[in-house]
């Protein structure tokens, strides 16, 4: 990834940053939180905002120093779970790359923003969704020779299946594809194709109703001609049906990249088995392997249960070049009472590692059994993560380690990429997550002793939220190609404007594009880097932020003394200086007036005595 240096924004200003670290689980405190919330029910695809606002055309970066930026937008809930499949490479060393996008704060644009590299520079920020209509969920792939595939769901009707047949150009050709007759509207799609010249489809994606005797029911369909016809359609595949389960939640399962006739797809939560369906002549027969066994598949929703640890609901997986399934997924837990209510607990963490040569995995997903087994991979980096606040922790409904995607190579190398938290804070106390990455060069049997943080870069990402990663199946020999969101706030919008934990205003967010070099997450040559001194004083993220007119700055210290505060833009050049005496220990406000800043990005830094410390404002 891009990186820049500032003259006179020295590094020893940087007080926490992660690059590399290394294998070590981090010992949880006794004081472990251990309290439950309410899991809520999936996000209805008509979640328009709580009112008209006026539209917001700006579609400018956040700051000149981010990494390319594909698209901007205020809707920031991309997934329910799983992240969908939204970037791909080409052969040709072009890359097509989705988000869900919206530029209205209440939405009703919302469809696919695309944007296309044409092997040397990316295209301008979209403006607009390439549907005629209100869509949402993309899923990405390549279609034919020289075209391209987008599946995303509408409201009522169906799936919308736009297509081109050459990619980054031209206009969409839009087909509704609609569920069954009792049924039509299906919803939360996942698209893969493969055959000569990428012409079969695959699809699958959930029923929005009762159907079969499933609340909800996942369905598969094919095309064996580019879409013209479908000889499978709207199919329950055995081993998925109402003698099985009550239903399946929304994103919670995911596609694997096919290799030839192999096709496979992950299915699972904290409510349903984790399994993978798989076939190896291209859809017309599968077969069920399960990963991990719930005791409540059927659970009628009269009776409690017991506090069990699970899969979060978000999964990605990935065949190998031998056909051999590679599954990642986060660790929760959860709990449900005689009332039918389902519950989760928020400060569970893990990251949870299968393939195709494991056994099923223990009914009891112990974390340190599944560490020593060499199934748990990847965790948060930070112990102090585990003693923040119960309220600091911004709520997406997953584990501290989740939303992962997982990718193999032609030497069988496996790269898994995911977001986890981090104790990083934003302008509302919420803890950040950041991109972590980590790779095994033997096919799965070890993985490498450090955990990469893909977004450590101090200037670019120290202070932003990093989530929904979502990577190319196709890689290079040398790098992996992925986007992802970063915002300012913590949370998702939609879950916090109905209560959770999180922000509660909305934001832009930028869909990201990054390209890590493979060597940089096998063999990362930098550790993490932290004082050897607790500092005598601590300071809290500006408030509001980003800031119009005023803003506030809390310091806490242990001694009375001076304090100094500078403010600096992203060339180095001081903006503001600000001295204050204070003679008593404790809590602070330090207000700043930015009203004569222009807008952008600029760097306050706090300092008494020899110690200081730096974060990163933005002013509108």
């Amino acid at each position: 990834m891009r990186k820049f240096t500032l003259s006179l924004m020295v590094i020893s200003l940087i007080i926490w940053s992660v690059s590399g670290i290394a294998q070590l689980r981090p010992v949880f405190p006794k004081v472990k939180k251990d309290f439950k919330a309410l899991k809520p029910g999936r996000v209805p695809k008509d979640d328009y905002g709580p009112s008209i606002k006026p539209v917001n055309l700006t579609v400018s970066n956040k700051s000149v120093m981010d990494d390319t930026i594909l698209m901007v937008t205020r809707y920031d809930l991309q997934t329910n779970s799983s992240t969908q499949n939204r970037i791909y490479l080409y052969p040709d060393g072009t890359i097509g790359a989705t988000g869900m996008m919206a530029h209205t704060d209440a939405f009703s644009d919302r469809g696919t923003g695309y944007n296309y590299f044409n092997g040397t520079n990316w295209a301008a920020q979209p403006t607009g969704r390439i549907e005629d209509e209100r869509t949402g969920w993309p899923s990405y792939a390549p279609l034919g020779p020289t075209g391209e595939i987008v599946v995303t769901h509408t409201n009522t009707t169906g799936l919308k299946i736009a297509t081109r047949t050459v990619k980054g150009q031209g206009t969409w050709s839009q087909v509704v594809f609609p569920g069954p007759a009792s049924a039509p509207d299906i919803s939360w799609p996942r698209v893969v194709t493969n055959g000569p010249d990428h012409t079969y489809i695959h699809i699958i994606c959930l029923t929005y109703q009762v159907y079969q005797g499933l609340n909800l029911a996942l369905l598969y369909s094919r095309s064996l001609d580019g879409g013209v016809t479908w000889d499978i359609q709207n199919q329950i595949l055995n081993g998925m049906t109402s003698s099985e389960y009550k239903g399946f939640g929304g994103d919670a399962y995911n596609w694997a990249e096919p290799k030839g006739d192999t096709i496979c797809f992950v299915v699972g939560d904290s409510w349903n088995d984790e399994f993978i369906m798989k076939s190896t002549n291209n859809g017309t027969t599968w077969t069920k392997t399960k990963i991990w066994t719930c005791n409540y598949d059927l659970w009628p929703g009269t009776t409690n249960t017991d506090t069990f640890y699970s899969p979060d609901g978000s999964n990605s997986i990935s065949l190998d070049k031998n056909g051999k399934a590679h599954v990642v997924f986060g660790l929760q837990r959860a709990v449900g009472d005689n009332t039918g209510a389902k519950y989760w607990f928020p400060f569970t963490d893990g990251l949870i590692y299968w393939n195709e040569d494991m056994p099923e995995l223990p009914q009891s997903l112990i974390p340190d059994t599944l560490l020593a087994h060499g199934n748990e991979i990847g965790w948060v980096q930070d112990t102090n993560v585990w003693y923040a606040g119960a309220t600091e922790l911004a709520y997406y409904f997953m584990s501290m380690s989740s939303m992962p995607t997982i990718v193999t190579d032609n030497a069988n190398n496996i790269f898994v990429i995911w977001s986890g938290v981090t104790n990083l804070r934003d302008g509302n106390n919420y803890m950040l997550r950041h991109i972590f990455s980590r790779a095994s060069t033997d096919g799965g049997i070890t993985w490498r002793d450090t955990i990469v943080d893909l977004t450590s870069d101090f200037f670019q990402y120290h202070w932003t939220e990093c989530v929904y990663p979502s990577v190319s199946p196709v890689s290079t020999a040398v790098n992996l190609f992925l986007n992802f969101q970063g915002d300012i706030e913590a949370g998702v919008y939609l879950n916090g404007s109905q209560g959770a934990q999180g922000q509660t205003d909305v934001t832009d967010n930028n869909i990201i594009f990054l390209s890590p070099t493979k060597n940089s997450i096998i063999n990362p040559n930098v550790g993490i880097h932290e004082l050897t001194n607790k500092l005598s004083f601590s300071m809290s993220q500006n408030f509001p932020n980003p800031v119009k007119g005023s803003t506030n700055i809390r310091v806490n210290m242990l001694n009375a003394d001076q304090i100094s505060l500078d403010i600096t833009n992203i060339l180095g050049q001081k903006e503001i200086s600000i001295s204050r005496d204070f003679s008593t220990a404790g809590d602070h406000n330090l207000s700043i007036d930015a009203g004569n800043l222009s807008p952008g990005v600029y760097f306050y830094t706090v300092k008494i005595g020899n110690e200081s410390i730096t974060k990163k404002m933005i002013v509108e």
